[in-house]
Protein backbone atom coordinates (compact mmCIF):
# COMPACT_ATOMS: atom_id res chain seq x y z
CA UNK A 1 0.00 0.00 0.00
CA UNK A 2 1.12 3.14 -0.77
CA UNK A 3 2.35 5.07 2.14
CA UNK A 4 1.08 8.30 1.37
CA UNK A 5 -2.87 7.04 0.43
CA UNK A 6 -2.11 5.32 3.98
CA UNK A 7 -1.83 8.41 5.69
CA UNK A 8 -4.61 10.30 4.10
CA UNK A 9 -6.65 7.30 5.08
CA UNK A 10 -6.26 7.80 8.77
CA UNK A 11 -6.53 11.19 8.87
CA UNK A 12 -9.93 11.46 7.55
CA UNK A 13 -10.93 8.39 9.37
CA UNK A 14 -10.35 10.39 12.78
CA UNK A 15 -11.80 13.93 11.53
CA UNK A 16 -15.29 12.73 12.68
CA UNK A 17 -13.69 11.55 16.49
CA UNK A 18 -12.34 14.85 16.75
CA UNK A 19 -15.60 16.82 15.54
CA UNK A 20 -17.07 14.51 18.19
CA UNK A 21 -14.70 15.46 21.15
CA UNK A 22 -15.48 19.34 20.70
CA UNK A 23 -19.58 18.55 21.20
CA UNK A 24 -20.52 18.68 24.75
CA UNK A 25 -24.18 17.66 26.23
CA UNK A 26 -26.31 18.58 29.08
CA UNK A 27 -29.27 19.32 30.64
CA UNK A 28 -30.72 22.24 32.34
CA UNK A 29 -32.77 22.38 35.55
CA UNK A 30 -36.56 23.33 34.68
CA UNK A 31 -37.94 26.46 35.03
CA UNK A 32 -41.25 27.69 34.71
CA UNK A 33 -42.97 29.90 31.94
CA UNK A 34 -45.12 32.13 34.42
CA UNK A 35 -48.09 33.85 32.14
CA UNK A 36 -50.87 34.78 34.64
CA UNK A 37 -51.23 38.00 36.36
CA UNK A 38 -50.97 38.71 39.90
CA UNK A 39 -54.71 38.75 41.56
CA UNK A 40 -55.40 42.36 43.38
CA UNK A 41 -58.23 43.07 45.02
CA UNK A 42 -59.11 46.75 46.91
CA UNK A 43 -61.01 46.11 50.19
CA UNK A 44 -61.12 49.53 51.27
CA UNK A 45 -62.46 51.67 50.31
CA UNK A 46 -64.73 49.72 47.87
CA UNK A 47 -67.04 52.21 47.46
CA UNK A 48 -69.91 53.81 49.19
CA UNK A 49 -68.07 55.14 52.08
CA UNK A 50 -68.26 58.87 53.23
CA UNK A 51 -64.97 59.87 54.36
CA UNK A 52 -63.77 63.10 56.17
CA UNK A 53 -61.20 65.90 55.46
CA UNK A 54 -59.09 66.34 58.05
CA UNK A 55 -59.37 62.20 59.15
CA UNK A 56 -56.89 59.64 57.96
CA UNK A 57 -57.99 55.50 57.13
CA UNK A 58 -55.51 52.70 56.10
CA UNK A 59 -56.28 51.94 52.08
CA UNK A 60 -56.25 47.75 52.64
CA UNK A 61 -55.93 45.10 49.66
CA UNK A 62 -54.96 41.55 48.90
CA UNK A 63 -52.50 40.85 46.10
CA UNK A 64 -51.53 37.51 45.77
CA UNK A 65 -49.10 35.72 43.32
CA UNK A 66 -46.42 33.25 44.16
CA UNK A 67 -43.58 35.71 42.14
CA UNK A 68 -44.76 38.73 43.23
CA UNK A 69 -41.43 41.36 43.16
CA UNK A 70 -41.05 42.89 46.82
CA UNK A 71 -42.35 46.70 47.01
CA UNK A 72 -44.22 47.08 44.00
CA UNK A 73 -47.32 48.11 45.46
CA UNK A 74 -48.32 51.37 43.64
CA UNK A 75 -51.43 52.77 45.20
CA UNK A 76 -53.77 55.57 43.17
CA UNK A 77 -56.18 58.08 44.00
CA UNK A 78 -58.78 59.61 41.54
CA UNK A 79 -61.64 61.88 42.32
CA UNK A 80 -63.11 62.07 39.02
CA UNK A 81 -64.75 58.59 38.65
CA UNK A 82 -61.48 56.79 37.38
CA UNK A 83 -61.22 59.89 34.44
CA UNK A 84 -57.80 60.49 35.79
CA UNK A 85 -55.58 59.35 38.56
CA UNK A 86 -52.49 60.61 40.84
CA UNK A 87 -50.23 58.45 42.55
CA UNK A 88 -50.51 58.29 46.23
CA UNK A 89 -47.38 56.14 46.82
CA UNK A 90 -45.06 53.51 44.51
CA UNK A 91 -42.96 50.98 45.34
CA UNK A 92 -44.56 50.12 48.86
CA UNK A 93 -44.35 46.80 50.52
CA UNK A 94 -47.42 43.94 49.78
CA UNK A 95 -48.29 44.28 53.70
CA UNK A 96 -51.73 45.27 52.54
CA UNK A 97 -51.90 48.81 54.89
CA UNK A 98 -51.61 52.07 53.35
CA UNK A 99 -52.41 54.88 55.92
CA UNK A 100 -53.93 57.83 53.87
CA UNK A 101 -54.81 61.00 54.81
CA UNK A 102 -57.90 62.36 53.20
CA UNK A 103 -57.47 65.06 50.81
CA UNK A 104 -58.92 68.63 51.48
CA UNK A 105 -61.58 68.49 48.58
CA UNK A 106 -65.19 67.57 48.34
CA UNK A 107 -65.73 64.98 45.97
CA UNK A 108 -68.64 62.16 45.30
CA UNK A 109 -66.42 60.33 42.84
CA UNK A 110 -63.78 59.05 44.17
CA UNK A 111 -61.68 55.43 43.42
CA UNK A 112 -58.36 53.94 44.83
CA UNK A 113 -56.57 51.65 42.03
CA UNK A 114 -53.55 49.47 42.97
CA UNK A 115 -51.29 47.92 41.20
CA UNK A 116 -48.42 45.23 41.27
CA UNK A 117 -46.37 43.36 39.00
CA UNK A 118 -44.49 40.34 38.98
CA UNK A 119 -41.06 39.02 38.45
CA UNK A 120 -41.56 37.86 34.88
CA UNK A 121 -43.79 41.14 33.84
CA UNK A 122 -47.18 40.21 34.56
CA UNK A 123 -49.18 43.26 35.78
CA UNK A 124 -52.50 42.73 38.01
CA UNK A 125 -54.55 45.77 39.12
CA UNK A 126 -58.04 46.50 40.81
CA UNK A 127 -60.03 49.83 41.46
CA UNK A 128 -62.79 50.70 43.91
CA UNK A 129 -66.14 48.51 42.75
CA UNK A 130 -68.13 51.82 43.53
CA UNK A 131 -67.40 55.54 43.87
CA UNK A 132 -67.07 56.84 47.81
CA UNK A 133 -67.15 60.70 49.21
CA UNK A 134 -64.92 62.84 50.71
CA UNK A 135 -66.56 65.72 52.93
CA UNK A 136 -66.19 68.04 55.41
CA UNK A 137 -66.66 66.72 59.12
CA UNK A 138 -70.24 67.33 60.16
CA UNK A 139 -71.08 68.36 63.34
CA UNK A 140 -72.20 66.19 66.56
CA UNK A 141 -76.03 65.53 67.16
CA UNK A 142 -77.82 68.04 69.37
CA UNK A 143 -78.47 66.55 72.82
CA UNK A 144 -80.95 66.89 75.54
CA UNK A 145 -83.89 68.33 72.55
CA UNK A 146 -86.63 69.37 75.35
CA UNK A 147 -90.20 71.00 74.57
CA UNK A 148 -91.51 72.78 76.86
CA UNK A 149 -95.34 73.09 76.85
CA UNK A 150 -96.44 74.58 79.74
CA UNK A 151 -98.35 77.99 78.76
CA UNK A 152 -100.66 75.71 77.05
CA UNK A 153 -100.23 77.34 73.50
CA UNK A 154 -96.51 77.84 72.08
CA UNK A 155 -94.09 74.43 72.14
CA UNK A 156 -90.25 76.10 73.34
CA UNK A 157 -87.16 73.57 71.85
CA UNK A 158 -84.45 73.72 73.27
CA UNK A 159 -81.07 71.48 73.42
CA UNK A 160 -77.37 72.00 74.41
CA UNK A 161 -74.79 73.80 72.47
CA UNK A 162 -72.83 71.63 69.84
CA UNK A 163 -68.80 72.48 69.52
CA UNK A 164 -67.93 68.88 68.60
CA UNK A 165 -67.82 66.88 65.36
CA UNK A 166 -69.36 63.18 65.01
CA UNK A 167 -65.92 62.03 65.90
CA UNK A 168 -65.43 64.47 69.13
CA UNK A 169 -63.15 66.88 67.15
CA UNK A 170 -63.72 70.55 68.47
CA UNK A 171 -65.76 72.57 65.67
CA UNK A 172 -67.26 76.11 65.66
CA UNK A 173 -70.54 75.77 64.42
CA UNK A 174 -72.71 78.27 62.21
CA UNK A 175 -76.33 76.96 63.71
CA UNK A 176 -79.14 75.07 63.95
CA UNK A 177 -81.71 73.75 61.63
CA UNK A 178 -85.05 73.04 63.57
CA UNK A 179 -87.64 70.03 61.78
CA UNK A 180 -90.77 69.41 62.85
CA UNK A 181 -93.30 66.60 61.94
CA UNK A 182 -96.67 64.84 62.93
CA UNK A 183 -95.13 61.48 63.37
CA UNK A 184 -91.80 60.25 65.21
CA UNK A 185 -90.37 58.43 61.93
CA UNK A 186 -86.89 59.62 60.89
CA UNK A 187 -86.14 57.25 57.90
CA UNK A 188 -86.40 58.77 54.48
CA UNK A 189 -89.59 57.51 53.93
CA UNK A 190 -90.80 59.91 56.02
CA UNK A 191 -91.13 63.42 56.29
CA UNK A 192 -89.95 66.80 58.16
CA UNK A 193 -91.39 70.35 57.68
CA UNK A 194 -88.61 72.58 57.97
CA UNK A 195 -89.45 75.06 60.51
CA UNK A 196 -86.89 77.31 61.18
CA UNK A 197 -82.82 78.02 61.70
CA UNK A 198 -81.00 79.64 64.61
CA UNK A 199 -77.89 80.98 64.98
CA UNK A 200 -74.70 79.41 66.53
CA UNK A 201 -75.45 81.14 69.96
CA UNK A 202 -79.10 80.37 70.40
CA UNK A 203 -80.10 76.86 71.69
CA UNK A 204 -84.17 77.55 71.57
CA UNK A 205 -86.85 78.36 69.34
CA UNK A 206 -90.34 78.89 70.03
CA UNK A 207 -92.84 77.16 67.92
CA UNK A 208 -95.68 79.73 68.21
CA UNK A 209 -99.51 78.54 69.12
CA UNK A 210 -98.94 75.24 67.88
CA UNK A 211 -100.87 73.44 71.32
CA UNK A 212 -103.70 74.87 69.70
CA UNK A 213 -103.91 72.80 66.64
CA UNK A 214 -102.18 69.86 67.22
CA UNK A 215 -102.61 67.06 69.55
CA UNK A 216 -98.94 65.94 69.22
CA UNK A 217 -95.62 66.67 67.07
CA UNK A 218 -91.91 65.97 67.21
CA UNK A 219 -89.13 68.30 66.50
CA UNK A 220 -85.53 67.22 64.73
CA UNK A 221 -82.80 69.50 65.73
CA UNK A 222 -79.62 69.80 63.76
CA UNK A 223 -76.54 71.10 64.35
CA UNK A 224 -74.60 72.64 61.00
CA UNK A 225 -71.36 74.08 59.36
CA UNK A 226 -71.99 76.11 56.16
CA UNK A 227 -68.61 74.82 54.63
CA UNK A 228 -69.73 76.01 50.99
CA UNK A 229 -71.91 78.93 52.28
CA UNK A 230 -75.27 77.43 50.70
CA UNK A 231 -77.08 76.76 53.50
CA UNK A 232 -78.87 80.27 53.79
CA UNK A 233 -79.56 79.82 50.68
CA UNK A 234 -81.06 76.50 50.55
CA UNK A 235 -83.26 77.21 53.03
CA UNK A 236 -85.06 79.99 52.20
CA UNK A 237 -86.39 78.04 49.68
CA UNK A 238 -87.79 75.31 52.23
CA UNK A 239 -90.06 77.57 54.44
CA UNK A 240 -93.03 74.99 55.80
CA UNK A 241 -92.17 73.12 52.76
CA UNK A 242 -92.68 69.14 52.94
CA UNK A 243 -89.05 67.21 52.12
CA UNK A 244 -87.55 64.11 53.16
CA UNK A 245 -84.87 64.72 55.50
CA UNK A 246 -82.63 62.23 53.57
CA UNK A 247 -83.51 64.90 50.44
CA UNK A 248 -82.22 68.03 52.74
CA UNK A 249 -79.07 65.99 53.74
CA UNK A 250 -78.44 65.69 49.78
CA UNK A 251 -79.20 69.33 49.19
CA UNK A 252 -76.37 70.50 51.87
CA UNK A 253 -73.62 68.35 50.54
Amino acid sequence: MNINFFLLFVIIALIPLSVFALIGEGISDSSILDTVNPLVIVNYPNGGENLYIGNSANITWLATDYSIMANSINIFYSNNNGVTYNILDSLETNDGNYEWQFPSIISYNNLIKINTRDSFGNIGNDSSDNVFSILYEPPASPVNVNVDLSNNSDAIISWTAVDTTIFGNTINIDGYIVLYNETAYEDSLHYYYYLANTNNNITTYTHFGVVAFRDQMFYKVVAYKDYRGKVNQILSKLSNMKIKWAELQRRFR
